[in-house]
């Protein structure tokens, strides 16, 4: 028998399939996903245009029902599956306004355990969830650089002292460094990771925009990036970050590190962009995806209601907020999302559906009296189509959108995409001179009339693109009354027909 080479198809397919069962890749290492999260890849739009899509459903998983709850569940949350089991580490403040990091697991997303974990003394027991970190503000990583018993990190504000890294072995365990990582008051939930694009950690922290009184400066999201987390990175300070009211207060971060995410002209007077969910999408860690809560304040600086945005970004630097929908918007009113909602980082990949997990309010932001009559605060679990963020919408009559150009990576063109009942969707390759190539034209295209998250793409009956694999080509899409969400090439009927 003839031996076969590592460029044979069969072999390149059974090789992505046994990466993709040991998790060594999946699909990011042979079949780079094309999201529409970045505006400038496309060449031409008419008679479509970029939506963001909120979550297909939302279902809340967990209430407040133990006394270190007993005041709220609080704003923050972040989620991480290990081995089939969801991580749960949520922000809750006791009827005494104290506050502490718990944890909680699932296996489904729906039913969660409290587990009493035995490590924190509250009030005499240690029959409780708490694992120790008494700080309103921050969110969890896994650490891929760390030295052991430093896997876990949280990255937290902790009032009057500053940002401090904590870590952990397991996520349950912790101690916090003895110097603050950063002196100053980023109170908000500060996010980060390694990121590996850079080969360094990254950093989302509040920041302000100072306007004519002290009073109405507003909230913003700035970036920071170090080679360690584990030694205090020195900022000098330009002090126009001091409290003018009160000079024992931690400054503000105002111009020592650059703004990423930030309202402008075409948001209402007085919005803050309160945080900035920041992470990679886990499907194909090349893109960034971010999930603000927008601060619209009426009363006073901590007084107003949040919905949640999406933006998403090629470096996590820039950042696009397409069509300015909310992502995730307020229940009706006295409903147990009446005024405040957010998502916290992590997301959870299952099937052709992403979850992410995230908090919301009965009260307003900064409305404390209400709650110490009846505590406010529940998780929601929302749950996406995979990709599904941000699509290419095609009008009723009909629309286009041409790509930039495109490298053929695979055997066949597939696409996630919803043609509803009465559209229709067709796609044509063209050389870099915009002449259609011979056999791939919009009038050799069979209509796609589905909803699939794989529908592989033909022409006439055939659906191999393999003779253009490594050319660039032009796609020009036009479809009907579609959402189009993302594409992909991949091997030939291999294994990532469907998702990972």
């Amino acid at each position: 028998m003839k031996a076969r080479s590592a460029a044979d198809p069969f072999i390149r397919r059974l090789l992505a399939g046994v990466a993709l069962a040991a998790g060594i890749g999946g699909a990011f290492a042979t079949s780079p996903r094309h999201l529409f999260l970045d505006p400038a890849a496309v060449e031409r739009l008419e008679g479509a245009r970029l939506v963001v899509n909120p979550p297909r459903t939302s279902q809340l998983v967990i209430t407040p029902d133990r006394p270190w709850e007993g005041l709220m569940i609080s704003l923050y949350t972040t989620v991480i599956e290990e081995k089939g089991v969801i991580r749960l580490w949520y922000i809750c403040r006791d009827s005494h306004n104290r506050p502490n990091l718990a944890y909680a697991e699932s296996r489904d997303g729906v039913n969660w355990t409290k587990p009493n974990l035995g490590l924190v003394d509250y009030e005499g027991s240690r029959e409780n969830n708490l694992v120790g970190v008494p700080s309103l503000d921050g969110a969890v990583f896994r650490d891929p650089h760390a030295r052991p018993g430093e896997e876990y990190v949280y990255v937290g504000h902790v009032h009057g002292e500053g940002v401090f890294r904590y870590v952990s072995p397991d996520g349950l365990r912790w101690r916090r460094d003895r110097q603050a990582l950063l002196d100053f008051r980023a109170d908000t939930q500060n996010v980060g990771f390694w990121d590996a694009r850079i080969g360094r950690y990254v950093l989302y922290l509040r920041g302000w925009k100072l306007a004519d009184r002290w009073e109405n400066r507003l909230r913003r999201v700035v970036r920071l990036t170090a080679t360690t987390l584990a030694e205090p990175i020195r900022l000098a300070r330009s002090g126009r970050g001091d409290n003018p009211t009160r000079p024992d207060d931690l400054p503000r971060i105002v111009d020592e590190l650059p703004t990423v995410l930030e309202a402008d002209q075409n948001d209402p007077p007085g919005t803050d962009v309160y945080n900035l969910s920041a992470q990679t999408y886990p499907l194909d860690p090349r893109w960034y995806v971010g999930f603000p809560s927008f601060f619209l304040r009426e009363r006073h600086i901590s007084d107003g209601r949040l919905e949640v945005h999406m933006v998403g970004s090629r470096d996590g630097i820039h950042w696009h907020r397409y069509d300015r929908s909310p992502y995730v918007r307020l229940g009706l009113a006295d409903s147990q999302a009446a005024n405040m909602v957010f998502i916290g980082p992590g997301i959870i990949s299952r099937g052709d559906e992403l979850w992410q997990f995230g908090t919301g309010f009965r009260g307003r932001h900064g409305e404390v009296e209400a709650r110490k009559e009846l505590a406010d605060g529940a998780i929601f679990r929302h749950v996406q189509r995979v990709d599904g963020f941000v699509s290419i919408d095609f009008d009723l009559n009909g629309g286009v959108c041409e790509l930039k150009p495109v490298a053929v990576a695979g055997d066949e063109l597939a696409l996630n995409v919803d043609t509803t009942v009465l559209g229709e969707l067709r796609v044509e390759l063209r050389n870099l001179d915009g002449a259609p190539i011979p056999g791939f034209s919009g009038a050799d295209c069979d209509a796609l009339r589905t909803n699939a998250t794989g529908a592989v793409v033909t022409w006439r009956g055939r659906s191999s693109v393999t003779s253009l694999r490594g050319r660039e080509v032009r796609i020009v899409f036009r479809g009907s009354r579609t959402k189009l969400y993302s594409f992909r090439f991949h091997p030939a009927r291999g294994p990532f027909e469907g998702n990972p």
